[in-house]
């Protein structure tokens, strides 16, 4: 309990360095927390665990998407919110309800995402890691495998990717 209250106290100070305010308010119950400009504001009366998952939830809106253009989705905001909740919850060796820490790494929270959301998620996780005095775990990338593709010219390629339900279109084999 005493780690948490610290790794809180650590993210306060954080807050405060880099020019944002933190409040605690009371909130609709189904709220724990909201971010407005440099206000970051928590539910008044959650649990020390509730406030740290939290309160990394809301510094990661904060940190990644402040300046992000305005027709940014929302679900992809609250995506890479949570994304950062689930690395630095897994650095903090502490489990983040619906993930465990062990499977980080296996299957990343950002599978799927474009490049600019990986990089916004991996710096605001950073940062947030370096506040509480940690270093940054970096997720290994698999290795890809080789494919050799042969077909003939004029003719279209699809590649299916079949874990993520994706497809890529190659118009034309001589630009391979």
């Amino acid at each position: 309990m005493t780690a948490i209250l610290n790794h809180i106290r650590s993210l306060e100070a954080y807050v405060e360095r880099n020019g944002a305010r933190l409040v605690r308010t009371s909130l609709p119950e189904c709220v724990h927390g909201r971010v407005s400009r440099d206000l970051i504001t928590l539910r008044a009366g959650l649990t020390p665990e509730q406030e740290l998952l939290t309160l990394v939830h809301e510094l990661a809106h904060w940190l990644a998407h402040r300046g992000v253009r305005p027709d940014l989705y929302c679900t992809v905001c609250e995506y890479e919110a949570e994304a950062v909740e689930a690395l630095v919850m897994a650095r903090l060796g502490l489990s983040r309800p619906g993930l465990d820490p062990a499977d980080v790494g296996r299957d990343s929270p950002t599978d799927g995402l474009l490049l600019a959301s990986v990089a916004r998620v991996v710096w605001a996780s950073s940062r947030i890691c370096g506040a509480l005095g940690l270093e940054a775990q970096r997720l290994a990338s698999e290795p890809q495998a080789s494919v050799h593709i042969e077909a003939a010219a004029g003719k279209e390629i699809v590649l299916e990717y079949k874990q993520h339900g994706m497809s890529d279109f190659l118009g034309s084999p001589q630009a391979l």
